[in-house]
């Protein structure tokens, strides 16, 4: 088919597609010089774009300046190098000669709209359509938070660093080297807690030790970052271990247990506050992709922390990771007469900046720790975020309990196989230490009263 033609189908196809189309068999009126034509297309506000239909003889005429072709092709090169709209030209490619688009000089160097091959062509069509009505398919994603690495005016070097990235591209690439970059990198970041540690030979009083705390907690920002990461990566891609899964908790506790002290002055309670957040992330990312085996496993299971001379005491997660903070939730508060309920739990509020797991995820998930710590441990563990609740204070996913579907799903995490033993397991419990709300600033429903027999599985 010769360039005439096709490209007189082709303004058909464009027009059934809702472009309007100003061709000169359409157009031109007789006895109008095509040239001045034109002329004044390209010269136009009102023509958006000019499409240059381009084979081999077309390239070879533009090129030597040869008849129409050439006097076309110079209005056009003009228009171009001097005072038009850069977009307003697009290129359309009907052939190959010696694997090269054939392009006249002029406008050899710029993007082009591939129509020369049969195979892509609807693809390359749809491609050119998109361009005309201002409709990419890829679009530009919003602007996300500055990482935090950046923001601080003193970067944290992490030991790390280096393990981050290759670790979550093998994740999410399925490589077969994962299982060791996991060790790799969980080794490492033991001892990158152990890199936060505070000497007790400091001066508790100059400057106050709850200041060094508060700059300690939030250089471990970025190592909390890596972590949300990677357990987003290796729970979105991967066939989650749990075993490993728990494993991975009780060393990070045990990396740092034998320096956390119970004394007033604990040192390293940021340490502490850091384990209870990565647990919260962790917990909060497993309930977001419904993995409540996993989720339900490092709950149920009861953690070997060492003790002096490597003695084991096994505890649940609810005593480990959910530790009162005493220096900043009480000295910290008194000493700068904050007058707030939790101090320890307004920072992990303040930095919960992360776009994948948000606030309310963490703060949901919180909240079930503490059913399933009673139900599963008969232990508490206490849900601190909740001061930011509102309303009932009953998580979302404890409110879809209606439905039958959703609780046979979900009831790993509550540690019962019915709703029967559910309600036998929340009667037995002390109503004197765990009835309805919890008081003052609290704001979460208590277990009596989140979970209701006559709603509960009554939705199929």
């Amino acid at each position: 088919m010769t360039n005439k033609l096709w490209t007189l189908d082709f303004a058909e196809r464009l027009t059934r597609d809702g472009v309007h189309v100003i061709i000169d068999e359409w157009d031109a009126e007789e006895g109008q010089d095509k040239f001045h034509f034109m002329e004044q297309m390209v010269n136009n506000p009102e023509v958006n774009h000019v499409l240059l239909i381009c084979n081999n003889d077309y390239a070879t005429k533009a090129n030597k300046k040869k008849g129409g072709v050439g006097i076309e092709s110079q209005i056009v090169s003009s228009e171009i190098y001097n005072n038009v709209d850069q977009n307003k030209f697009i290129p359309i490619v009907r052939e190959y000669l010696d694997n090269k688009a054939c392009l006249p000089t002029f406008v050899s160097s710029r993007f082009y709209i591939d129509l020369s091959d049969g195979e892509h062509f609807e693809e390359n069509y749809e491609q050119l359509i998109r361009r005309i009505f201002g409709k990419p398919k890829h679009k530009r994603p919003p602007i996300g938070e500055t990482p935090s690495y950046i923001k601080e005016e003193e970067p944290t070097f992490l030991r790390t660093a280096h393990k981050y990235r290759p670790l979550k591209e093998a994740l999410i690439n399925g490589k077969s080297n994962t299982n060791g970059l996991l060790l790799d990198y969980f080794d490492l970041f033991n001892q990158t807690l152990e890199d936060f540690l505070i000497s007790r030979d400091i001066d508790p009083n100059n400057p106050p030790i709850d200041e060094i705390i508060i700059s300690k907690f939030e250089q471990l920002k970025s190592l909390r970052d890596e972590f949300i990461e990677i357990m987003l990566a290796y729970v979105k891609y991967s066939e989650i271990d749990n075993e490993w899964l728990f494993k991975m908790l009780e060393s990070a506790y045990n990396s740092v247990n034998y320096k956390i002290s119970d004394s007033y002055y604990d040192y390293n309670n940021h340490l502490q506050l850091f384990l209870n957040e990565l647990f919260l992330y962790l917990s909060a990312i497993l309930l977001k992709y419904e993995k409540y085996e996993s989720l339900s496993y490092i709950l149920r299971n009861k953690y070997g922390i060492e003790q002096e001379y490597r003695e084991l005491v096994f505890e649940p997660y609810c005593w480990n990771f959910n530790k009162h903070n005493k220096l900043l939730d009480e000295h910290r508060n008194q000493r700068l007469k904050l007058n707030r309920v939790s101090v320890s739990t307004d920072l992990i509020k303040e930095r919960s900046s992360n776009q994948n797991i948000k606030f309310e995820e963490i703060h949901d998930a919180d909240i079930l720790l503490h059913y399933s710590g009673l139900l599963m441990h008969n232990e508490s563990w206490f849900p601190r975020l909740s001061i930011y609740g509102n309303g009932s204070g009953r998580p979302k996913l404890i409110q879809r309990l209606k439905s039958k579907r959703i609780f046979e799903k979900v009831k790993p995490i509550l540690g019962v196989n019915s709703k029967e033993e559910l309600f036998e397991k929340i009667d037995s419990l002390d109503k004197n230490l765990y009835n309805g709300y919890f008081r003052f600033n609290f704001r979460f429903s208590g277990i009596f009263n989140a979970f209701k027999k006559d709603e509960i599985c009554t939705l199929e």
